[in-house]
């Protein structure tokens, strides 16, 4: 399971920091994989590939949430029990990889060293539960144009009858498990490690602070010029790498 899951593009088994990057809605493993040949040889880069897409295109997709989490930790814990590692995410990503990290921590005392979050509200806060789109409920051109003013689609895939056939179940997928995703913060905070959060300066505006509810860590913001998908723009990509790299450059 684990070799379907882990997209590590570039291994480096004598690292001593593991990455471990979540994919956004109807995101894969490439994008992230192909950071490990741009952060330092301190860094080991692994994406995490959902079915239905990249190497598992054949694979239905997952429309349950707790399934989605359960392969991706039964892929994770072995791993996490070798080296120290972190965890990023952008938008469903960011939800997932703090779901992720809160129950190995709670079930299996596994920890990230740190967390970086991108594009999205604390998924305790109200503001998150207030701008839900709920994605069962449209039809394929509501969809299409809630992705359209998403951003982060291309044009031409969203115009395109063929290609939005390939690209339509894995997003209508990703986004019903952003329906499912509903925390509600109760006792003490559930992480320990540093919050590292970033975000587009044009995006809808996001709870960032709350963040801070959940771990007794240390939290820090960067904001970028972008919307939603401001890391795909090269100069903000940099910058987010040279983030991670001052951490455990070494």
């Amino acid at each position: 399971m684990a070799n379907k899951v882990l997209n590590c593009r570039f291994p480096r088994p004598t690292a001593s920091c593991q990455l471990f990057c979540f994919p956004w809605a109807g995101g894969g493993s490439n994008f992230y994989a192909n950071w490990g040949n741009m952060l330092p040889e301190s860094i080991e880069v692994t994406g995490l590939t959902l079915p239905g897409r990249e190497g598992r295109f054949k694979e239905p997709c997952c429309h349950s949430l707790d399934t989605v989490q359960k392969e991706i930790i039964s892929a994770l814990i072995p791993k996490c029990k070798e080296r120290p590692f972190a965890f990023w995410g952008h938008s469903l990503g960011a939800m997932m990889c703090f779901e992720v990290a809160r129950i190995l921590k709670s079930e299996y005392n596994l920890e990230p060293e740190r967390l970086f979050v991108s594009g999205v509200s604390a998924p305790h806060s109200e503001e998150r539960k207030k701008n839900k789109v709920y994605v069962r409920n449209l039809n394929d051109a509501e969809f299409k144009d809630f992705l359209r003013k998403l951003g982060g689609t291309p044009d031409e895939i969203l115009k395109s009858e063929e290609l939005m056939a390939l690209f339509l179940p894995p997003l209508r997928a990703d986004y019903e498990l952003v329906d499912q995703f509903d925390y509600d913060l109760v006792g003490d905070k559930p992480l320990t490690c540093p919050i590292d959060i970033t975000d587009g300066e044009y995006d809808i505006k996001h709870n960032l602070k709350a963040w801070a509810d959940l771990t007794k860590g240390k939290v820090t913001t960067k904001m970028l010029p972008g919307g939603h998908f401001y890391l795909k723009e090269k100069e903000n990509m940099m910058r987010i790498l040279e983030n991670i790299s001052s951490y455990y450059f070494e």
